[in-house]
């Protein structure tokens, strides 16, 4: 994150300031879907969010402070929502992956703001993480969902392989909503063939070679 990118001032420590945050995020992710982040500014987001200015400075430095964390939440809120549902994936693998990828589609639909900016690679490729890049973020934590679920045996490029599935992911949800406000079915079909056929040679392919289960936030680099 450049030097120029802005920061949340204070954190919220009472109730009230906790939903102020959180209407100035969800007036930011509203005025995306209307205007487009490039046409959105502070102003715009005082009025929906019934604030002033100066209140919304109290909290961000800038937009981008607010887009970074907007970013966080969806971060937080695709986590929120995949664990649960790898949970009831019955201990496969296949099925956990597939119940992940129909989160991560699902907030392209019920997710104000998220079909454009979801994890921030739109404003800042590290919004959520000055260090490390959002969709390695999510990559790792995923990762780590996945290796604590299945057992998965660690391997030096497991964080790799799985960077490859996010970025598959992302991509093809994206190409899918851009046809569709629903998401073109054949895109979103595709994607968990191609991601089961893609890890399952993977994990198969270097079984021999894989090590005890590791969190990926233990990984090298991380």
């Amino acid at each position: 994150m450049s030097e120029a990118t802005g920061a949340m001032r204070r954190l919220p420590r009472q109730d009230r300031s906790e939903q102020r945050i959180e209407l100035i995020l969800d007036s930011l992710a509203t005025l995306i879907d209307e205007v487009g982040y490039t046409n959105v500014s502070i102003a715009m987001i005082a009025k929906r969010a019934e604030m002033s200015g100066p209140g919304i400075y109290r909290y961000f430095d800038d937009l981008n402070a607010i887009a970074s964390a907007l970013a966080k939440r969806n971060l937080e809120r695709l986590l929120e929502k995949a664990d649960p549902a790898i949970e009831e994936a019955d201990g496969v693998w296949e099925e956990g992956i597939a119940a992940a990828i129909r989160v991560y589609v699902d907030m392209f639909r019920t997710e104000p703001g998220f079909r454009w900016l979801r994890l921030g690679d739109p404003v800042d490729k590290y919004l959520i993480n000055a260090a490390e890049g959002n969709r390695t973020v999510l990559a790792r934590m995923a990762g780590d969902l996945f290796v604590e679920r299945y057992e998965v045996g660690y391997r030096d490029d497991l964080l790799a392989h799985i960077e490859v599935m996010v970025e598959i992911i992302d991509s093809l949800s994206a190409r899918a909503f851009a046809s569709s406000p629903q998401g073109d079915p054949f895109f979103l079909n595709e994607i968990p063939r191609i991601i089961n056929s893609y890890l399952g040679e993977y994990l198969e392919r270097t079984l021999a070679s894989s090590g005890a289960p590791q969190s990926l936030a233990e990984a090298p680099g991380a």
